[in-house]
């Protein structure tokens, strides 16, 4: 079943009202007629309404509410993602991949070995194409709430944003073995945490100064197996593990 976001003013005396681009996406593109089913997520409280097209022309699309979902999609710890900058290509993946895994918000920054160093004069255009590509893969898994992916930050930006989580977490290749990062991230479970930050190294890893910087901050190093992952893989397996740790 397609699913999409809508406002709360959208939903109103047992209709939904669906207008913008979706309009064009549902009747142009995918086709879709009278009497058939959408998902529809309204974007702040994360409500599913089950609803069946009443009408459409190119102006909007009126959908009748069958039933509504309560129930949430959502990790039960809100994770943040502070990927050092990599290529575009591999930014938008991690973009992807980590809505897909359940990340609550991606934050890209700029750290001393990251390859691209993005032109300021396009970061807002950047920035809305990231949160289009949120929007998308949280359509797809069918999230109950679109990430943010915020505008780039330097290192001390991040580490002073992510003072505000609970956790602070550092998959390092020279962190200690297996064992403790399994203490680390089970005491951080059993200890009530509701939001974790985690630093991701660029393509040429972090600086030695920039790891020093992120554990007197409060962050703990873990790792994330004997295998060095590339940059792009390495939020893909701590959500991965934060997924098996925190769902029931």
């Amino acid at each position: 079943m397609n699913q999409f976001f809508i406002e709360p003013s959208a939903v109103a005396e047992g209709k939904i009202t669906i207008t913008g681009e979706d309009v064009n996406h549902i009747v142009n593109v995918l086709r879709m007629r009278k009497g058939e089913s959408l998902s529809l997520v309204e974007s702040v409280s994360g409500l599913t309404y089950f609803a069946d097209i009443e009408s459409m022309d190119q102006d909007g699309v009126v959908c009748v509410i069958q039933d509504v979902q309560s129930e949430s999609r959502e990790l039960p710890v809100k994770v943040t993602i502070y990927q050092g900058m990599p290529k575009s290509d591999k930014l938008e993946f991690v973009i992807q991949k980590s809505v897909e895994m359940g990340a609550a918000r991606i934050v890209p920054v700029a750290m001393k070995r990251s390859v691209v160093k993005l032109d300021q004069s396009k970061t807002a255009k950047k920035c809305a194409r990231w949160n289009s590509i949120a929007e998308s893969a949280a359509s797809q898994s069918k999230r109950g709430v679109i990430p943010e992916v915020t505008e780039p930050m330097s290192l001390k930006e991040a580490i002073k944003d992510a003072e505000s989580c609970d956790a602070i977490l550092l998959p390092y290749e020279l962190a200690e073995g297996i064992d403790e990062t399994r203490k680390i991230l089970t005491e951080i479970r059993d200890s009530g945490t509701d939001s974790i930050a985690v630093f991701i190294g660029p393509e040429g890893g972090f600086d030695e100064s920039e790891v020093k910087e992120i554990t007197d901050a409060g962050g703990r190093i873990i790792t994330l197996g004997n295998r060095i992952l590339r940059t792009e893989t390495a939020p893909i397996a701590i959500l991965a593990w934060l997924t098996y740790l925190f769902e029931k």
